[in-house]
């Protein structure tokens, strides 16, 4: 029995050929390094010292470890579960749903209506208020104009959100308004996550894949992070949702079950403008993600790219020269495209501010207030030096600044590597658990109308109980961003894309992995992160565990 066992051990840790070996002990050195970097980033900014470099060297080679037996035993594991399976048994669809949404009610009588963040008090505030500060949220002190709407926050989930409270606000309540947002949400949620599960279940060839489909349901169940937004009024909530969508579209029609993406271009359309218009990096998914396409030997790959150019000019055409200008709506500011790089620029003055000249300081100060910069500089987010953008800033300032924003890091590269690591290494290694919002903010205006019905010292208990359940051992690991921000798509595009021999060599050409695309390019988006909050992360928090099941199931194929 001893030797079975040791035997079964060597297989896993050594099997499947010394290519095999190779390529999952160079992939786990490879994510080892970049954990270390990351958590080094985080908590010493890329210093090293004798003390930091012992210890990330233990690091090193206990995450390389690690990562290695993760790898094998993944392979192992999805490996093991080769039996076909004749079980064409329909799942009662409704039924489902209505209990996934019942497991998520619990959280919603606790925090009952419900909770928010103050991204939306601020939206909402600003659709009943009529006057909009320039051009961020609401920052004492501010300049403002008098319009209708600020599209710094996208104006679709504004209208949304507003509708809904307005709506409440005619029957005498504007918590009630809140309650039936929330509980639209959730009903959403549940029949859209809930269906594609019963649709992964349904088609799976083999208990692999009805196993995955089962584990994915229990995740999405009662993980308390996703019933936690389902109850926020959240815009990226509502984002993360479409992105799913998108993702179970796409994965449809690559593995050839619907001849059209979504069965209708114009549905496909209206998903991918949908996805747009509720988060402004929506834009970038859908136009890489049809770039991307072309690359493969799709027969619609040509729609596809139109349907997004279609999303560009609506996006960059028909929303600023037509909507914003006929509805009195302020363009959002252009400082959250420059984020990153303002905040590397305040890095180097906070760590170097002689590598500026006069000349260089008057460049920054047509741009940023370069006082207000090194007063308040904060290296876990980017807020205080975007809240210095000066607004009639020119063309031709910005220009001259971001020239001399690229020679100064060709000059400094590793403390432009310091500013933005700081911030976005907290979603590529290990180190809090996912935060949620827990309350609805105090807020002046109609958004201050809203008021906890259910008991606030609940809500209170509860997150202290759930953030307390996120630094548990062992358990925390289930609760880590990185776990689902980063760690499974790249172990997905490891195992389905790269390495030999995991689903056969006469089996490699899978185009559904396409639905990896959109996932890596909202990877890239953390990069650039503003600041460490797993609500930037939402997208792939939502979409990493039902990819997993999709690209693991053995779907049958057209």
């Amino acid at each position: 029995m001893k030797l079975e066992k040791i035997t079964g051990l060597k297989q896993i840790i050594f099997g499947d050929g010394e290519k095999a070996v190779v390529k999952d002990a160079v992939f786990s050195v490879v994510m080892s390094l970049f954990t270390v970097v990351n958590q080094n980033a985080v908590e010493d900014h890329l210093f090293i010292d004798k003390y930091i470099g012992f210890r990330d060297s233990i690091r090193f080679v206990l995450y390389a470890v690690l990562f290695y037996l993760a790898t094998r035993l993944v392979a192992f594991a999805l490996a093991g579960f080769e039996e076909a399976t004749d079980n064409k048994r329909k799942l009662p669809r409704i039924k489902l749903s209505l209990l996934m949404f019942a497991s998520w009610l619990p959280y919603l009588l606790i925090f009952l209506p419900g909770v928010a963040n103050y991204d939306t008090a601020n939206q909402v505030n600003d659709f009943f208020n009529g006057v909009s500060p320039v051009p961020f949220g609401f920052i004492e002190g501010q300049k403002t104009v008098n319009v209708f709407l600020n599209a710094h926050h996208p104006i679709v989930p504004t209208f949304i959100f507003s509708f809904f409270i307005w709506l409440g606000t005619l029957v005498g309540s504007a918590t009630l308004g809140f309650l039936l947002y929330i509980m639209i949400q959730m009903l959403a949620g549940a029949f859209l996550i809930s269906g594609i599960l019963c649709d992964v279940y349904e088609n799976a060839t083999s208990k692999r894949g009805k196993k995955l489909a089962k584990a994915a349901r229990l995740f999405y169940m009662f993980m308390p992070f996703i019933p936690m937004y389902m109850i926020c009024m959240l815009k990226n909530t509502m984002h993360s949702l479409l992105f799913i969508l998108l993702i179970y579209v796409l994965y449809r029609y690559f593995i050839g079950k619907d001849d059209k993406p979504a069965k209708s271009w114009l549905l496909f359309c209206l998903i991918e403008i949908m996805l747009c218009v509720t988060l402004n990096t929506g834009i970038f998914v859908v136009v890489i993600t049809a770039v991307g396409v072309l690359f493969t030997k799709d027969k619609n790959k040509v729609k596809i790219l139109l349907a997004a150019i279609a999303c560009s000019l609506l996006w960059y055409g028909i929303f600023p020269k037509v909507i914003y200008p006929t509805l009195n709506i302020y363009p959002g500011g252009r400082q959250e495209l420059y984020g990153t790089l303002f905040q590397q620029t305040a890095r180097l003055i906070r760590d170097k501010e002689e590598a500026f000249t006069d000349s260089d300081k008057e460049i920054i100060e047509a741009v940023l207030d370069y006082d207000r910069i090194k007063k308040d500089f904060a290296y876990n987010v980017t807020d205080p030096v975007k809240d210095t953008f000066n607004p009639e800033a020119s063309d031709e300032a910005v220009s001259e600044y971001l020239k001399m924003w690229l020679k100064k890091g060709l000059q400094h590269p590793i403390i432009y590597l310091r500013a933005t690591m700081s911030i976005c290494g907290h979603f590529f290694s290990p180190d809090v658990g996912i935060q949620i919002f827990s309350d609805i903010p105090k807020a002046s205006g109609i958004f201050g109308e809203i008021h906890n019905i259910a008991p606030s010292r609940f809500g209170e208990k509860a997150a202290s109980l759930y953030f307390k359940i996120t630094i548990m051992p062992v358990v925390k690991w289930i609760f880590q961003t990185v776990l689902y921000a980063f760690w499974i798509p790249v172990y997905l595009f490891y195992m389905l894309v790269f390495r030999d021999g995991f689903w056969g060599k006469n089996d490699k050409k899978r185009p559904e992995t396409v639905i990896l695309l959109p996932i890596f390019i909202n990877v890239l988006f953390l990069i650039v992160s503003p600041m460490n909050y797993s609500r930037y992360a939402l997208c792939l928090i939502f979409a990493s565990p039902i990819c997993l099941a999709l690209l693991c199931s053995d779907y049958k194929r057209s």
